[in-house]
């Protein structure tokens, strides 16, 4: 019993050390963050916020979305080839199955 309340006492001592360290850290970087003030949001960056590149984000948008309608039109068609396809293949097979099977009669 006796080891167990010396190991106990011994965390609790190394534990209120680390308190301690963190204390002392945060300590530093509170005044690290209350020397130099960060920049307001609006004056954060160098570069302007009106309207200059606009008409070149529409572009890259209208070019973006019509590859994409391009690339859902070409599936789209594909899997309408593929279907028909099947289909083709799958009445021949039905007929010539059913010539078979007349022919056993």
């Amino acid at each position: 019993m006796s080891t167990a309340l010396t190991q106990a006492v011994a965390d609790a001592r190394q534990s209120e050390a680390q308190a301690a360290q963190i204390a002392q850290i945060l300590a530093v970087v509170q005044a690290a963050q209350a020397a130099a003030p960060a920049p307001a949001a609006h004056t954060a960056c160098g570069c302007s916020h009106e309207k200059a590149g606009g008409f070149a984000g529409r572009t890259v948008a209208l070019v973006a979305g019509a590859a994409g309608c391009v690339c859902v039109l070409t599936a789209m068609f594909l899997a309408i080839a593929l279907a028909a396809v099947a289909v083709g293949i799958s009445a021949t097979v039905l007929y010539l199955l059913v010539r078979e099977i007349r022919k056993g009669k």
